[in-house]
């Protein structure tokens, strides 16, 4: 694992850095907007006095005060950009400002030669800024003014008798259609920045170890933000040949650990878990997709398989990588796969959260389960070691018909003397894990429950060569120990029979008793024994009872 986190430290390192770089974009998206609109007025009004200086307007005998009213707006262009207004790009007093725009503007139109004033063509320049401060609400009072100063300059010129009505009504239809395009954006700005900003509130509860319950909470949210669309997660762990898949649809989360190593591959071969982030998904490779997760077994797809839009986006951290998919979510085309880059980036922290506590949790039992094996050993083991020598003297003297019976106490003892030390040898020098068959291992076992107990065991597995973890196999040892001890104490048995199965990802065992069965203390109370149930959960398995009549029937899966 620590080849591999380093790997991927080193790829990410490597991986440059993609959206705003080096370059003109990245310049002009620096510059205070403010700056840029006054930099804009600027150049406006001094273009404008190299124009009426090269070519002087109409009529002559208004030459000087058009030049005077340019002569203000130039100085006035230039305070703003040297003494720029401390305000928020959208705050109210820009409409004065915009205002000293518009009434320049229509009065150098007026005084040069009305409708056919080259200075309409800065008035575009005003609907602009309008929406770039306010968005829509900006592009249509922006349209308002213009067309308000458009129609200002064009009335006098339509009742002058040489009346140029093509013109106001081109100009006119030119601005409204400008309004519309400039509004369409600036709305669309409106809604990715509010969509951003939901994005970005990512609930405060996704504190869980649970991994269904943090996926489910994250990927529920991002669903409310786009639309509820579809989301299909598919990642493995570095260095692992089993994978996991999650699927959001429809408000429910299916969550499914693949084990069949083959699947990965010829995924992997697919190129569906290393795409560039922020990838439209094309409609054939859609739909291999859904071919493929179609023969995953247990996991029950109702996902549209004519999906109009679906974005990708592949992610990769220390502990695991995969890729994320989206099916038809509401949002413009053109932020789609940004969108998905980002909540693919928060399902993979997520994944390396988990992940950490995962390796925490590991790291705090081990650390406890050092203090209780030194404990034991110190104190527990020496003092059944001290007592079973007592014992023994005790043999030497007692009468012959108490032999056997302090016998059977001394080899109870002596067993437990023999479970501490193995678990202690176990804790303090763990070997590296391997496999061990299962049979010998609860033959073994059951013998000793026969003796303590005074039961009789039968065990079964299926098939008989079956072999798996040592540690898996000395926690199933302690499954048959506990259900033998809460059958003869609680329900009277004298006969148990443990069945083991081994299934494609899992490992059934059935463990039935002829006892008393048993029966809940309240209605809604749960039957499962509480020891039992908090032994099969550490192991991420699960129990059921199938029979509490005539005997008790114990189900429990456990994943292998």
């Amino acid at each position: 694992m620590d080849t591999a986190r380093k790997m991927a430290l080193r790829e990410s390192e490597k991986t440059p850095a993609r959206g705003f770089g080096a370059g003109p974009a990245s310049l002009l998206l620096s510059t205070d907007p403010q700056q840029l609109i006054s930099i804009g007025r600027l150049v406006t009004s001094l273009f404008a006095v190299v124009a009426i200086f090269l070519d002087p307007t109409k009529p002559t005998y208004l030459r000087s005060e058009t030049r005077g009213i340019l002569a203000f707006y130039v100085l006035f262009s230039l305070v703003l950009a040297l003494l720029p207004l401390r305000q928020r790009i959208d705050g109210r007093v820009h409409l004065l400002t915009h205002g000293v725009d518009l009434v320049v503007l229509c009065g150098l139109a007026l005084m040069t030669d009305e409708l056919n004033s080259p200075f309409f063509a800065f008035l575009p320049f005003v609907l602009l800024v309008t929406t770039m401060r306010w968005g829509l609400q900006g592009a249509i009072v922006g349209a308002i003014a213009v067309e308000a100063v458009l129609l200002l300059v064009g009335w006098p010129d339509l009742e002058d008798g040489e009346s140029e009505l093509n013109v106001l009504i081109t100009r006119s239809a030119y601005f409204l259609v400008a309004a519309i395009m400039l509004g369409y954006f600036g709305a669309s700005r409106d809604v990715s920045r509010h969509r951003l900003e939901r994005l970005a509130a990512w609930p405060l509860s996704l504190v869980s170890a649970d991994m269904k319950a943090a996926l489910e909470t994250l990927m529920e949210h991002a669903a409310k933000v786009l639309g509820k669309p579809q989301l299909v997660v598919l990642w493995q762990e570095q260095d692992s040949p089993s994978g996991t898949i999650a699927v959001w649809c429809q408000g429910e989360l299916q969550l499914v650990e693949i084990a069949d190593h083959t699947l990965w591959v010829s995924l992997d071969e697919a190129g569906f878990l290393h795409r560039p982030a922020g990838a439209i998904v094309s409609k054939h490779r859609l739909a291999g997709l859904l071919e493929g997760l179609a023969h995953v077994p247990g996991l029950q797809l109702r996902l549209a398989r004519g999906a109009k839009h679906a974005y990708s986006a592949h992610f990769s951290g220390i502990c695991s990588y995969g890729e994320l998919f989206v099916l038809n979510p509401t949002c413009y085309q053109e932020e789609g796969p940004s969108l998905t880059a980002i909540i693919a980036a928060r399902i993979a922290s997520e994944l390396e959260r988990l992940a950490l506590l995962r390796d925490i949790s590991r790291s705090a039992r081990f650390e406890e389960r050092t203090r209780l094996a030194r404990d034991l050993h110190d104190s527990v083991l020496q003092d059944l070691t001290a007592a079973s020598l007592r014992l023994k003297l005790t043999m030497a003297h007692a009468p012959e018909e108490l032999k056997p019976d302090l016998g059977v106490v001394s080899g109870l003892m002596l067993d437990q003397q023999q479970r501490i030390r193995h678990y202690v040898e176990h804790v303090q020098a763990p070997s590296v894990p391997n496999e061990c068959s299962l049979l010998p291992t609860l033959r073994d076992c059951a013998a000793t429950l026969r003796r303590r107990w005074n039961c009789d065991i039968t065990i079964t597995i299926e098939p008989p060569q079956l072999k798996l973890r040592q540690a898996l196999a000395l926690e199933i040892s302690q499954l048959l120990s506990e259900a033998t001890a809460n059958a003869v104490r609680h329900g009277e048995a004298t006969h148990l029979e443990l069945v083991a199965k081994l299934q494609q990802t899992s490992l059934e065992l059935r463990i039935t008793d002829n006892g008393k069965g048993m029966v809940p203390k309240a209605q809604h109370a749960s039957m499962a024994p509480a020891s039992l149930t908090a032994r099969v959960a550490d192991l991420r398995g699960e129990l059921t009872i199938t029979g509490v009549a005539a005997g008790l029937t114990i189900l429990i899966s456990l994943p292998v």
